[in-house]
Protein backbone atom coordinates (compact mmCIF):
# COMPACT_ATOMS: atom_id res chain seq x y z
CA UNK A 1 0.00 0.00 0.00
CA UNK A 2 1.43 3.35 -0.46
CA UNK A 3 0.13 6.46 0.80
CA UNK A 4 1.16 9.89 -0.05
CA UNK A 5 0.73 12.83 2.76
CA UNK A 6 1.42 16.49 1.09
CA UNK A 7 2.00 19.06 3.74
CA UNK A 8 1.94 22.20 2.24
CA UNK A 9 4.30 25.10 3.36
CA UNK A 10 2.37 28.15 3.44
CA UNK A 11 4.80 30.90 4.15
CA UNK A 12 3.03 34.08 5.81
CA UNK A 13 4.44 37.29 6.22
CA UNK A 14 2.23 39.41 8.78
CA UNK A 15 3.15 43.09 8.92
CA UNK A 16 3.57 44.88 12.13
CA UNK A 17 1.44 47.72 12.32
CA UNK A 18 3.15 51.06 13.69
CA UNK A 19 2.85 54.39 13.48
CA UNK A 20 3.54 55.58 10.07
CA UNK A 21 5.42 58.97 11.73
CA UNK A 22 7.39 56.66 13.63
CA UNK A 23 9.03 54.43 10.90
CA UNK A 24 8.71 57.01 7.89
CA UNK A 25 6.48 54.75 5.98
CA UNK A 26 3.40 56.51 4.28
CA UNK A 27 1.10 52.84 3.90
CA UNK A 28 0.91 50.55 6.44
CA UNK A 29 -1.59 47.35 7.23
CA UNK A 30 -2.84 47.15 10.63
CA UNK A 31 -2.37 43.44 11.89
CA UNK A 32 -5.99 43.06 12.01
CA UNK A 33 -6.82 43.74 7.98
CA UNK A 34 -3.48 41.70 7.29
CA UNK A 35 -5.06 38.66 9.28
CA UNK A 36 -8.30 38.52 7.60
CA UNK A 37 -6.55 38.35 3.95
CA UNK A 38 -4.94 35.43 5.48
CA UNK A 39 -7.68 33.60 6.95
CA UNK A 40 -9.32 34.01 3.78
CA UNK A 41 -6.81 32.71 1.86
CA UNK A 42 -6.65 29.70 4.23
CA UNK A 43 -10.87 29.34 3.58
CA UNK A 44 -10.29 29.18 -0.36
CA UNK A 45 -7.76 26.09 0.30
CA UNK A 46 -10.00 24.15 2.61
CA UNK A 47 -13.03 24.90 0.31
CA UNK A 48 -11.55 22.65 -2.48
CA UNK A 49 -9.39 20.29 -3.45
CA UNK A 50 -6.27 20.89 -4.38
CA UNK A 51 -5.37 20.69 -8.44
CA UNK A 52 -1.69 20.86 -8.99
CA UNK A 53 -1.02 21.14 -12.39
CA UNK A 54 1.90 19.36 -13.39
CA UNK A 55 2.32 22.12 -16.64
CA UNK A 56 4.97 24.40 -15.54
CA UNK A 57 5.97 21.78 -12.72
CA UNK A 58 9.44 22.85 -11.12
CA UNK A 59 10.69 21.19 -8.60
CA UNK A 60 13.42 23.08 -6.77
CA UNK A 61 14.86 20.08 -4.55
CA UNK A 62 15.75 16.69 -5.36
CA UNK A 63 14.72 14.19 -2.56
CA UNK A 64 15.63 14.92 1.44
CA UNK A 65 16.10 10.96 1.87
CA UNK A 66 14.31 8.49 -0.18
CA UNK A 67 14.04 4.40 0.35
CA UNK A 68 14.34 2.29 -2.96
CA UNK A 69 13.43 -1.57 -2.38
CA UNK A 70 15.85 -3.85 -3.87
CA UNK A 71 15.41 -7.20 -6.35
CA UNK A 72 15.47 -10.54 -4.83
CA UNK A 73 15.84 -11.73 -8.74
CA UNK A 74 18.80 -9.30 -9.51
CA UNK A 75 20.70 -10.34 -6.79
CA UNK A 76 20.34 -13.88 -7.32
CA UNK A 77 21.39 -13.12 -11.09
CA UNK A 78 24.23 -11.03 -10.01
CA UNK A 79 25.97 -13.53 -7.79
CA UNK A 80 24.55 -16.54 -10.47
CA UNK A 81 27.27 -14.22 -13.08
CA UNK A 82 29.94 -13.36 -10.40
CA UNK A 83 29.94 -14.78 -6.58
CA UNK A 84 29.60 -11.75 -4.30
CA UNK A 85 27.80 -9.37 -6.32
CA UNK A 86 24.47 -9.89 -5.38
CA UNK A 87 26.11 -9.59 -1.66
CA UNK A 88 27.42 -6.84 -2.26
CA UNK A 89 24.48 -5.01 -3.85
CA UNK A 90 22.60 -5.41 -0.49
CA UNK A 91 25.72 -3.87 1.00
CA UNK A 92 27.06 -7.39 2.48
CA UNK A 93 30.72 -6.51 1.59
CA UNK A 94 32.53 -8.58 3.30
CA UNK A 95 30.37 -11.50 2.53
CA UNK A 96 30.47 -10.41 -0.84
CA UNK A 97 34.30 -10.54 -0.85
CA UNK A 98 34.34 -14.10 0.37
CA UNK A 99 32.24 -15.21 -2.05
CA UNK A 100 34.43 -13.14 -5.08
CA UNK A 101 37.89 -14.65 -3.03
CA UNK A 102 36.63 -17.96 -3.28
CA UNK A 103 35.63 -18.09 -7.07
CA UNK A 104 39.18 -16.54 -7.59
CA UNK A 105 40.69 -19.21 -6.24
CA UNK A 106 38.81 -22.01 -7.39
CA UNK A 107 39.12 -20.80 -11.42
CA UNK A 108 42.64 -20.61 -10.60
CA UNK A 109 42.91 -24.14 -9.57
CA UNK A 110 40.85 -25.31 -12.51
CA UNK A 111 43.17 -23.57 -14.82
CA UNK A 112 46.44 -24.80 -13.08
CA UNK A 113 45.12 -28.19 -13.06
CA UNK A 114 43.70 -28.42 -16.46
CA UNK A 115 47.33 -27.23 -17.68
CA UNK A 116 49.18 -29.75 -16.28
CA UNK A 117 46.58 -32.38 -17.42
CA UNK A 118 47.50 -31.00 -21.13
CA UNK A 119 51.18 -30.93 -20.06
CA UNK A 120 50.85 -34.69 -19.25
CA UNK A 121 48.63 -35.63 -22.54
CA UNK A 122 51.66 -34.02 -24.71
CA UNK A 123 54.42 -35.99 -22.84
CA UNK A 124 52.68 -39.34 -22.94
CA UNK A 125 51.82 -38.83 -26.85
CA UNK A 126 54.86 -37.79 -27.52
CA UNK A 127 56.20 -41.04 -25.75
CA UNK A 128 53.96 -43.23 -27.61
CA UNK A 129 55.08 -41.83 -30.67
CA UNK A 130 58.64 -42.54 -29.98
CA UNK A 131 58.07 -45.95 -28.58
CA UNK A 132 54.86 -47.59 -29.99
CA UNK A 133 55.23 -49.16 -33.65
CA UNK A 134 51.83 -49.35 -34.70
CA UNK A 135 52.84 -50.94 -38.19
CA UNK A 136 54.74 -53.85 -36.38
CA UNK A 137 51.23 -54.46 -34.13
CA UNK A 138 49.44 -54.49 -37.39
CA UNK A 139 51.73 -56.90 -39.61
CA UNK A 140 51.50 -59.65 -36.37
CA UNK A 141 47.14 -58.70 -36.48
CA UNK A 142 47.50 -59.62 -39.89
CA UNK A 143 49.50 -62.62 -39.71
CA UNK A 144 48.57 -66.12 -39.53
CA UNK A 145 49.71 -66.11 -35.82
CA UNK A 146 46.43 -64.58 -34.60
CA UNK A 147 43.82 -66.82 -36.20
CA UNK A 148 40.42 -65.57 -36.44
CA UNK A 149 38.58 -67.30 -33.81
CA UNK A 150 41.58 -65.45 -31.46
CA UNK A 151 40.50 -61.95 -32.91
CA UNK A 152 36.64 -62.46 -31.91
CA UNK A 153 38.50 -63.07 -28.04
CA UNK A 154 39.24 -59.12 -28.16
CA UNK A 155 36.65 -56.32 -27.86
CA UNK A 156 38.55 -53.19 -29.44
CA UNK A 157 40.58 -52.40 -32.84
CA UNK A 158 42.79 -50.04 -33.94
CA UNK A 159 41.01 -47.17 -35.08
CA UNK A 160 42.49 -46.80 -38.93
CA UNK A 161 42.29 -44.42 -41.80
CA UNK A 162 41.85 -46.39 -44.52
CA UNK A 163 42.95 -43.56 -47.34
CA UNK A 164 46.31 -42.92 -45.68
CA UNK A 165 46.83 -46.75 -44.72
CA UNK A 166 47.33 -45.53 -41.20
CA UNK A 167 45.67 -45.01 -37.81
CA UNK A 168 43.85 -42.35 -36.65
CA UNK A 169 45.63 -41.10 -33.45
CA UNK A 170 42.97 -39.63 -31.68
CA UNK A 171 42.32 -40.32 -27.84
CA UNK A 172 40.97 -43.77 -28.78
CA UNK A 173 43.92 -44.72 -30.27
CA UNK A 174 46.24 -43.30 -27.51
CA UNK A 175 44.02 -45.24 -24.96
CA UNK A 176 43.64 -48.55 -26.60
CA UNK A 177 47.86 -49.41 -27.15
CA UNK A 178 47.67 -48.45 -23.08
CA UNK A 179 44.76 -50.34 -21.29
CA UNK A 180 44.25 -53.07 -23.39
CA UNK A 181 46.63 -56.18 -23.46
CA UNK A 182 46.05 -57.04 -27.00
CA UNK A 183 48.38 -53.93 -28.35
CA UNK A 184 50.94 -55.09 -26.28
CA UNK A 185 52.65 -56.41 -29.26
CA UNK A 186 53.58 -52.80 -30.83
CA UNK A 187 55.78 -51.39 -27.93
CA UNK A 188 59.51 -51.64 -28.89
CA UNK A 189 61.00 -52.95 -26.02
CA UNK A 190 58.35 -56.31 -26.32
CA UNK A 191 57.66 -56.66 -30.02
CA UNK A 192 56.04 -60.06 -31.15
CA UNK A 193 58.38 -62.16 -28.54
CA UNK A 194 55.76 -62.03 -25.68
CA UNK A 195 51.71 -61.63 -27.36
CA UNK A 196 49.27 -61.17 -24.60
CA UNK A 197 46.99 -63.81 -24.05
CA UNK A 198 45.15 -65.42 -25.17
CA UNK A 199 47.65 -66.38 -28.05
CA UNK A 200 48.62 -70.11 -27.72
CA UNK A 201 52.14 -70.33 -25.94
CA UNK A 202 52.04 -67.05 -25.22
CA UNK A 203 53.51 -65.50 -22.19
CA UNK A 204 51.81 -62.49 -20.38
CA UNK A 205 54.28 -59.98 -19.88
CA UNK A 206 54.17 -56.65 -19.38
CA UNK A 207 56.61 -53.79 -21.46
CA UNK A 208 58.09 -51.60 -19.71
CA UNK A 209 57.44 -48.75 -21.77
CA UNK A 210 53.91 -49.66 -21.80
CA UNK A 211 54.24 -49.42 -17.85
CA UNK A 212 55.70 -46.00 -18.24
CA UNK A 213 52.96 -44.78 -20.56
CA UNK A 214 50.25 -45.74 -18.50
CA UNK A 215 51.71 -43.95 -15.56
CA UNK A 216 52.02 -41.15 -17.51
CA UNK A 217 48.31 -41.06 -19.10
CA UNK A 218 47.66 -41.42 -15.41
CA UNK A 219 48.86 -38.93 -14.15
CA UNK A 220 47.48 -36.84 -16.43
CA UNK A 221 44.07 -37.73 -16.54
CA UNK A 222 44.08 -37.64 -12.56
CA UNK A 223 45.21 -33.56 -13.39
CA UNK A 224 42.06 -33.64 -15.57
CA UNK A 225 39.70 -35.01 -12.77
CA UNK A 226 40.92 -32.44 -10.49
CA UNK A 227 40.01 -29.56 -12.66
CA UNK A 228 36.47 -30.99 -13.19
CA UNK A 229 36.37 -31.43 -9.48
CA UNK A 230 37.24 -27.97 -8.38
CA UNK A 231 35.20 -26.59 -12.01
CA UNK A 232 32.17 -28.49 -10.44
CA UNK A 233 32.67 -26.65 -6.72
CA UNK A 234 33.27 -23.18 -8.39
CA UNK A 235 29.41 -23.62 -10.24
CA UNK A 236 28.44 -24.62 -6.83
CA UNK A 237 29.53 -21.45 -5.47
CA UNK A 238 27.63 -19.48 -7.69
CA UNK A 239 24.48 -21.24 -6.80
CA UNK A 240 25.15 -20.70 -3.01
CA UNK A 241 25.90 -16.97 -3.21
CA UNK A 242 23.01 -16.78 -5.70
CA UNK A 243 20.51 -17.95 -3.44
CA UNK A 244 22.23 -16.59 -0.42
CA UNK A 245 21.82 -13.02 -2.27
CA UNK A 246 18.01 -13.31 -3.19
CA UNK A 247 17.56 -14.35 0.74
CA UNK A 248 19.87 -11.42 2.26
CA UNK A 249 17.73 -8.82 -0.32
CA UNK A 250 14.31 -10.17 1.28
CA UNK A 251 15.83 -9.74 4.51
CA UNK A 252 16.93 -5.96 3.58
CA UNK A 253 13.81 -5.30 2.29
CA UNK A 254 11.99 -6.50 5.00
CA UNK A 255 13.98 -4.75 7.77
CA UNK A 256 14.31 -1.65 6.60
CA UNK A 257 11.83 1.19 6.84
CA UNK A 258 10.20 2.12 3.71
CA UNK A 259 9.43 5.84 3.12
CA UNK A 260 10.90 8.65 1.66
CA UNK A 261 11.02 12.85 1.78
CA UNK A 262 10.65 15.24 -0.86
CA UNK A 263 10.55 18.97 -0.76
CA UNK A 264 9.27 20.20 -4.48
CA UNK A 265 7.93 23.17 -5.51
CA UNK A 266 4.55 23.48 -7.92
CA UNK A 267 2.05 26.06 -9.43
CA UNK A 268 -1.08 26.67 -7.58
CA UNK A 269 -3.19 29.45 -8.87
CA UNK A 270 -0.69 30.99 -10.74
CA UNK A 271 2.31 31.10 -8.36
CA UNK A 272 5.11 28.52 -7.14
CA UNK A 273 3.54 27.09 -3.74
CA UNK A 274 6.33 24.99 -2.09
CA UNK A 275 5.31 21.62 0.04
CA UNK A 276 6.70 18.84 1.56
CA UNK A 277 5.86 15.11 0.14
CA UNK A 278 5.75 12.09 2.67
CA UNK A 279 5.65 8.83 1.25
CA UNK A 280 5.24 5.70 2.97
CA UNK A 281 5.49 1.55 1.92
CA UNK A 282 3.12 -0.53 4.05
Amino acid sequence: MRRNLIILLIILFPALTADASTFGLTKMKSIKHQMLENGLAMERISSRELDFSRQGENETLGDIYEYKMKSPFKAFMMSLAVPGLGEYYVGQKIKAGSFFAADVILWTGYFIYRNKGKDKEEEYQQYADEHYLWNTYIQWWDSPAVPDSIKLTYSHSMPWDSTANQPIFNHEYYENIGKYDQFQVGWDDIGTNFPPPPIPGGTSVISGHRAFYLNLRKKSNDYFTTASTVAMISIANHIISAFDAAIATKKFNKGAKQYSFNFKARRYDGEMTPFLEFTAKF
